[in-house]
């Protein structure tokens, strides 16, 4: 399988903790979400979790920005291209002062 990075800045605007106390449990809400979008997405372009695709690590990228990227595998190059082209970054999930999550902009 071929190893491919999606920086999390591409397909999510989420923060990466909730802004209230929790700990451990309150980390990484941008993976999550990026991870999330990332496998809808393949989805909808027809591609099977576990077959065609697997997430594999969350990393950085090799350049010097070293943004924060998810890494999957995929089966064949060409999904590498559609997951390109395809994913959106249109939503906008806000975090409230009182922990809850709110779904501000929906996804065209």
């Amino acid at each position: 399988m071929k190893e491919i990075n999606i920086r999390e800045s591409r397909v999510t605007t989420r923060m990466g903790h909730l802004p209230i106390s929790g700990g451990g449990l309150n980390a990484s809400y941008t993976t999550v979400d990026a991870v999330a979008n990332i496998c809808t997405t393949a989805g909808n372009l027809g591609l099977k979790y576990g077959k065609d695709f697997i997430w594999s690590s969350q990393g950085y990228s090799d350049d010097d920005a070293m943004e924060e990227c998810v890494t999957l595998l995929v089966k064949e190059d060409k999904y590498e291209t559609f997951l390109h082209l395809a994913l959106q970054n249109d939503h906008r999930i806000k975090h409230t002062t009182d922990g809850n999550v709110k779904l501000i902009k929906e996804r065209k």
